[in-house]
């Protein structure tokens, strides 16, 4: 019985996030280029080490 109920809310789950995407899917969609901003993912290069691990 417990394998049951297991198997019913990962059905669940997954029946959910498949609606989620779904339904994100369809809303107004922005442009994906904007060549004029710049993102810094980090900052661990600026510090001028040339060393493998920082």
């Amino acid at each position: 019985m417990k394998s049951l109920t297991s198997r019913l809310a990962i059905a669940a789950v997954l029946a959910v996030t498949a609606w989620l995407s779904l339904v994100g899917t369809t809303g107004p969609k922005a442009p994906v280029l904007q060549p004029d901003k710049l993102i810094i993912l980090s900052t661990t290069d600026v510090k001028g080490k040339t060393g493998p691990c920082g």
